[in-house]
């Protein structure tokens, strides 16, 4: 009961952040799923409640969609998290999470100097930047936090952010699935269990929209800073 309800709680907590700041919502879950279910059932699981919950967030903000931007984010996440998903089938995850954590807590130092805060993200961009977060969705299950810095510099922001990036993590959510079930890793466990985790994660939405709507905007960026810090932290300790 004890896991069950740390399992709830984590998958709460992560999914209205993520309604706020577009990510949070892995890096809260993953480590409780991977402590209650294990590594093999806990990214499957969590990619079926992504899809749930970044579907939710594209039909909440589907009014400020940059269509040119997930165009160009599509062309390189969906092939990179194929590839990303037969390897994740086959190899141990454990330095490149603590990687990712070094990463994260780069970007916080990257947007507070004055070449980071200077930076454009150019649309042409966002093509490697899919690559790269789709082969890191599919292989380590949490690749938000990365994007989020590029969406920002590209002068997205608030609903717009929230809307695009999520129809890019939705996205890629589903081709994951489809390898993840020729390899064996959908049983009905998982099923069940992504598709309830996912029920919350979509209500969440709901929750973390209302949230961002009450939020003054010029607090958007620190909110978006601090969580980067904390995904950094939550990752290198996971690792």
């Amino acid at each position: 009961m004890i896991k069950i309800a740390a399992v709830v709680a984590a998958t709460t907590v992560g999914f209205t952040i993520a309604g706020v700041a577009g990510f949070g919502g892995g890096v809260v879950a993953l480590p409780v799923l991977i402590w209650v279910f294990g590594v093999r059932e806990a990214i499957p699981i969590l990619s079926i409640s992504q899809l749930l919950s970044t579907t939710s967030r594209v039909w909440l903000h589907r009014d400020g969609l940059n269509w040119p931007v997930v165009r160009s984010f599509a062309l390189g996440a969906v092939p990179m998290s194929i590839v990303g998903s037969f390897i994740f089938i086959s190899i141990d995850t454990t330095v490149l999470v603590r990687i990712l954590g070094v990463m994260m807590l780069l970007f916080v130092v990257f947007t507070r100097l004055p070449i980071g805060r200077n930076f454009t993200m150019r649309l042409w961009g966002f093509a490697p930047l899919g690559a790269a977060t789709g082969f890191g969705s599919a292989f380590l299950g949490i690749p938000g936090p990365f994007a989020v810095v590029f969406y920002l510099s590209y002068g997205l922001a608030a609903s717009p952010y929230i809307g695009t990036s999520s129809l890019g993590m939705a996205l890629i959510q589903v081709p994951k699935l489809i390898i993840f079930g020729t390899g064996g890793l959908l049983t009905p466990r998982v099923l069940l269990l992504g598709l309830g985790l996912g029920a919350i994660a979509a209500v969440t939405a709901y929750l973390g929209r209302w949230i961002l709507r009450r939020a003054p905007e010029k607090v958007f960026p620190w909110i978006i800073t601090t969580m980067l810090f904390v995904s950094g932290i939550i990752l290198l300790v996971r690792g």
